[in-house]
């Protein structure tokens, strides 16, 4: 029976019975697992922050007769990101981050780059820096790892190269922005600021590291969250809880 060791992320925790409780992680070496941890619910254990949302922990686990099923033997708690827990808003948004790495990954799909994308999204969370800014750059650097990222330097209808400040329209449909020609194929395209489609570009193309020296206006910020939202509703179809619960309570 094979023992493994990694390190990874607590994406979801469910309670199984009295004493148990089933995790999901998503780890560097395996990418998501599904783990069962049998009794740490019973009244002689502490609680275990390691088990808490978005925990970074150090796992020993071993799989079982029926493949695909992981029992957890051993749980080190690394970074619990206590700066993040201290904020209603900053929690919010972390919780985000793993519900949507949750929702576009499937068991067992090593993806290194993502795991060190959470990881330093986290990190940055954990900083002065704007939540809702490091959820853009989130889910601008997932959909570029995930080869969904919108076309953006030239035409989504034409081909033709975009210059920097030539009208141009969102088309969802077509999975990027659209030339002036080329306005009639997509009736539906919403038009789009020049500075949204370069804080996009840039940002996927930047290292993690720079990207926080990106400045941008209030209005260009309010409209790349928005097409962010719209284009993530469109191509992944995902109704997202901690999504919803961020609109509701407006943070």
């Amino acid at each position: 029976m094979a023992v493994h060791k990694t390190q990874g992320f607590v994406l979801k925790k469910e309670d199984v019975r009295e004493t148990s409780v089933f995790l999901t992680l998503y780890t560097r070496d395996f990418g998501k697992i599904r783990l069962t941890s049998k009794g740490v619910r019973s009244p002689e254990q502490k609680f275990l922050s390691a088990y808490e949302l978005f925990a970074l922990d150090e796992i020993v686990f071993y799989e079982r007769k029926r493949k695909g099923f992981f029992l957890l033997s051993q749980c080190e708690l690394v970074d619990y990101f206590s700066a993040i827990r201290e904020s209603l808003e900053r929690i919010s948004y972390a919780a985000y981050f793993v519900e949507l790495v949750d929702c576009v990954t499937v068991p067992l799909e090593k993806n290194v780059r993502l795991y060190e994308l959470l990881l330093k999204s986290l990190e940055f969370l954990s900083g002065r820096a704007s939540p809702k800014r490091v959820a853009r750059i989130f889910e601008i650097k997932l959909l570029s790892f995930l080869g969904l990222m919108p076309r953006l330097a030239s035409c989504a209808g034409c081909d033709r190269a975009l210059g920097k400040e030539a009208p141009a329209r969102f088309s969802f449909s077509s999975g990027g922005v659209l030339c002036e020609s080329c306005f009639d194929k997509d009736k539906r395209a919403r038009s789009v600021l020049p500075g949204t489609v370069n804080f996009i570009s840039r940002i996927e193309n930047l290292p993690f590291d720079k990207v926080g020296q990106i400045k941008v206006s209030q209005k260009v910020g309010s409209e790349v969250e928005r097409l962010l939202k719209d284009f993530i509703n469109y191509h992944l179809d995902l109704k997202l809880r901690t999504r919803e619960f961020i609109a509701k309570v407006g943070v």
